[in-house]
């Protein structure tokens, strides 16, 4: 109360004596106001600059501009960021006791934050994510995606910011901070930070506070969130993860009796079943952006850039894949593909199993672990995803990559792409094919068809004069679809080639996501937008052994419908876990995240089925028996993921 007193007693009482007030204020503060005005306005640049044009749509049927609703509708949130940012500046002085050098830093990091995910936008339409800064490994191929003149421009930047903080640090010291602000400092920065580790925690205080500050953590659309959340504030709200909800009934017990139950479902199933899915030779291929352009509503060729692969389509069991994934998310339909595990039904904080889960498991279950031998071939570096990680903890015993021990052989390129061909990757699988005997499961992801589509690498890309609607450009167009017809030329190569093989072989082959290059509506056309190309081709030997086409439940397909759909070509037998997997595959639509939205990160929770009919199902129009076969299955995703994992105990898996 006394200092009240005395600060208000330094007010002025006369209009004359404002100004000389107002000076010896500024003399005593500027370098506070300075400090938390810069943040104020790095705050605004970053919500800012999470847009790529100067109209944002928060919400469906509202437009506003950008700057307007950014200073406006989302002032606690630009309130919050600044606090943020002015935390991380007052912590590097209270530090190093440089006031400029602490300015200066803070006004970098942001700044590349801001530059990082402006990339991750273009590329993928999301903002930088917890889960890829983990990925500590791939920074250096990441750097390589950077255009030179970015490169260029920083260097500059950073070089005049030096300069700059050197000369105001001579001439315009700031006082030291005092220990015990500096260790007030530390104390409030962790807090401040560390908070973010409880934002998601339902009933929290620090969620209830959040949450009245406007907070819309918008997990179903990153995008958005980095919009009207800001950049960093939206990368803090993906730090409380949380794997999957619990499903309601979970218990020893009950596992033991969806263990018992399948086993009895399997013994059905392989009563007409002749083959040890074991001795097989199983190829999933994920053909890295493979589906047909045509498919997309506006969009025109003229001609067919993938022939051959239709034919095979339309001679084998083939159909079309929904993904949960538009322009990216290629390694959660691998995960999908290799568990059986649907990513809608884990938490709306788990984008990316594969860096946010699997690492972290005690045990990580996968279909290469019922084959004698099992190896992963990626035409690439190895580090993107942590698939090094993953592959040993799913117990790989191979990875083939670029600076593997198991060297990519038979490399080539198209043009002047600077990724190995998908020949090349064709090519590797067949040499390890020739290897040995039977029992080799390969898990195969191609690079060829890569972003970015705009680079011209191939020539003669103008022979599929490509129209389009929506603002899609038609030279990306026609350069995606001369990837895709180099994709066909090298599938119809390597089905002859495995033909001529004297052991069992099956292909599962399929797209993972559309290219991110169209501009349609997804509210409109989401679903056409998440349709990719699949088929399943089992060799002469295979079919001499059982192997034949499916006719039931091939028309739309989930990619954790391939494990059942592989053991059921081939005329294999099947564990009780597979059991439940054919069940799922047969017995219920197919099941995605929500196909309206752009993003590779929507309602995990909410799960959107598909029939074989193309037609979106709502949930409650599924049976009795549908339901609580869904049930079973989110009980026994949650027990082998985040669970106690009884079934890996009671032969549910074997």
């Amino acid at each position: 109360m006394r200092r009240l007193n005395n600060w208000i007693a330094t007010l002025p009482t006369s209009l004359g004596q404002c100004w000389p007030w107002l000076k010896q204020w500024w003399q005593r503060n500027w370098s506070t106001v300075l400090l938390w005005g810069s943040c104020y306005v790095l705050a605004v640049v970053s919500f800012i600059l999470m847009n790529s044009s100067w109209q944002l749509a928060p919400n469906t049927g509202s437009s506003y501009n950008v700057f307007l609703y950014t200073v406006f509708a989302c002032q606690n949130m630009l309130l919050l960021t600044t606090i943020l940012y002015g935390l991380i500046a007052k912590t590097l002085q209270a530090l190093f006791n440089r006031y400029w050098a602490a300015l200066g830093t803070t006004t970098a990091l942001v700044m590349l934050m801001i530059v990082a995910n402006r990339i991750k936008i273009a590329a993928r339409n999301e903002p930088i994510l917890p889960s890829e800064v983990r990925m500590y490994q791939a920074y250096g191929s990441l750097f390589k995606m950077v255009k030179g003149w970015i490169w260029v421009v920083a260097a500059i930047v950073v070089l005049l910011l030096v300069m700059i903080v050197v000369r105001l640090e001579k001439r315009y010291p700031v006082a030291k901070i005092k220990l015990p602000a500096k260790i007030g400092w530390l104390v409030v920065t962790v807090m401040a930070f560390g908070s973010s580790l409880f934002w998601n925690n339902q009933g929290s205080a620090v969620n209830a506070f959040m949450t009245g500050m406007g907070d819309q953590a918008m997990f179903y659309n990153q995008l958005t969130g980095a919009r009207i959340n800001g950049p960093l504030i939206q990368f803090m709200n993906n730090l409380d993860v949380k794997v999957m909800n619990r499903p309601n009934g979970y218990s020893k017990a009950k596992m033991a009796a969806i263990a018992k139950r399948y086993q009895k479902e399997a013994r059905r199933i392989n009563q007409t079943r002749q083959n040890d899915l074991s001795k097989q030779n199983i190829i999933f291929n994920l053909s890295e952006s493979f589906s047909d352009p045509r498919r997309v509503p506006g969009i025109k060729l003229a001609h067919d850039p993938m022939p051959n692969i239709e034919r095979l389509k339309k001679n084998n069991t083939s159909g079309l894949m929904i993904s949960s994934g538009y322009g990216g998310g290629t390694a959660n339909m691998e995960y999908m593909t290799l568990t059986g595990l649907a990513l809608c039904n884990f938490s709306p904080t788990l984008p990316t199993p594969y860096t946010q889960l699997v690492p972290f498991q005690n045990q990580a279950w996968s279909i290469n672990q019922l084959f004698k031998t099992s190896m992963a071939i990626h035409p690439y570096v190895g580090v993107f995803y942590s698939r090094i990680a993953v592959y040993q903890k799913f117990g790989f015993d191979r990875f083939m990559y670029l600076g593997s021990k198991y060297a990519i052989k038979h490399q080539s390129k198209i043009g002047r792409s600077q990724y190995l061909s998908d020949a090349t990757s064709y090519a590797n699988t067949l040499d390890q094919l020739k290897r040995g005997g039977n029992g080799l499961f390969v898990n195969l992801v191609t690079m060829q068809n890569h972003f970015p589509y705009d680079q011209h690498y191939y020539d003669g890309d103008d022979y599929y004069h490509a129209s389009a609607k929506n603002g899609t450009s038609t030279d990306q167009v026609e350069q995606f679809a001369m990837g895709v017809h180099y994709t066909d030329q090298a599938v119809a190569k390597f089905i002859k080639q495995i033909d001529q093989l004297n052991k069992p072989v099956t292909v599962v082959f399929y797209g993972d996501h559309l290219p991110g290059i169209y501009q349609n509506d997804m509210a409109k056309d989401g679903l056409k937008m998440h349709e990719t190309d699949y088929f399943i081709y089992s060799n002469r030997a295979a079919r001499k052994q059982g192997a034949k086409n499916l006719t039931k439940s091939t028309g739309y397909v989930a990619p954790n419908d391939f494990i059942a759909m592989a053991a059921a070509q081939t005329n294999s037998k099947v564990t009780p876990y597979l059991a439940l997997l054919t069940d799922v595959w047969q017995k219920l639509p197919a099941a995605a995240m929500d196909t309206s939205q752009s993003t590779t990160n929507t309602y995990n929770s909410t799960a959107q089925f598909i029939n074989q009919q193309g037609k979106v199902v709502a949930k409650a129009k599924l049976t009795k028996k549908q339901r609580q076969l869904w049930h079973d299955y989110q009980l026994v995703q949650y027990d082998l993921t985040t669970g106690h994992q009884y079934l890996l105990k009671n032969g549910m898996m074997k």
